[in-house]
């Protein structure tokens, strides 16, 4: 265990090292004492999994006017959150994001991933009438114990882990199965993230992750009380000869011939 604690915390230390200068320093490390103290990813019972970070963001994603720490995940559970939020007070108190987002089409069952129903400590469910919103089983979840909650079309997905809670947003992703449960299923893999300005609004941030030969591009106009993201979704084809964003460079891109900046037309 102490071994897992402490290679996490060597990988986010050096990706947190190449990403920002010294002067971040205090609010990175203050993320880290919340994940590595209070808030460790993925924990179900007392197993705490070894969790892979693949990338980390000092930006304002939620155009508020101030910084969040954004960090890219590689999940060892099929129901959990690729990209996490944090924000950090003025005093560096650390409050994680209610919602986590998972971009990306839903994928056939690779058998690389964990499953919470394995365990018995998942369910699926649907919810009719006015319960069936998200917030409203939110509420039912937190008093019944759950702290995992995804949102589908037709059902709900919730889970026992042992965190704050975590909400997923998957309405309007299409279902490669009728059934209305996540057995035949699994999340994307999100290769890159970025945060900055579109070539055709330099007013707002916007989030884009790169997920196979596309880039979900999420506006996120602020947060709720629950935590839950105010957000808008676009989905484009990621140009031709896309080799990844430019690290420190927002949203600019490189391609096999050139540079640029993402746009959505």
């Amino acid at each position: 265990m102490k071994r897992a604690f402490a290679l996490f915390l060597l990988i986010l230390s050096s990706l947190i090292g190449c990403a920002f200068g010294q002067q971040n320093d205090t609010r990175l490390e203050a993320v880290k004492k919340y994940i590595m103290e209070k808030d460790y990813p993925e924990v179900f019972g007392t197993d705490r999994y070894k969790t892979r970070v693949e990338g980390v963001l000092d930006v304002d994603v939620d155009n508020d006017g101030a910084k969040e720490i954004v960090i890219l995940y590689h999940p060892h559970y099929r129901q959990s959150a690729s990209i996490v939020i944090y924000k950090v007070s003025s005093d560096l108190k650390v409050t994680r994001l209610t919602e986590g987002l998972a971009p990306g089409p839903l994928q056939k069952v690779s058998g690389d991933y964990l499953d919470s129903h394995n365990l018995g400590m998942g369910v699926d469910f649907e919810v009719s009438g006015e319960n069936a919103t998200p917030e409203k089983v939110l509420q039912i979840a937190k008093k019944g114990g759950m702290s995992g909650l995804v949102a589908y079309d037709s059902f709900f997905h919730m889970d026992g882990r042992t965190s704050s809670f975590s909400y997923i947003d998957m309405r309007g992703v299409k279902l490669p199965t009728k059934k209305h449960d996540c057995a035949a299923f699994e999340f994307s893999t999100v290769k890159q993230i970025a945060v900055g300005h579109l070539r055709e609004d330099a007013a707002q941030n916007y989030l884009a992750a790169w997920v196979e030969d596309e880039i979900y591009v999420y506006l996120i106009r602020g947060v709720s009380t629950d935590g839950l993201l105010n957000k808008k979704l676009s989905i484009i084809k990621a140009p031709q000869g896309f080799k990844g964003f430019e690290s420190d460079q927002g949203l600019a891109y490189e391609t096999e011939t050139s540079t640029a900046v993402l746009t959505l037309k």
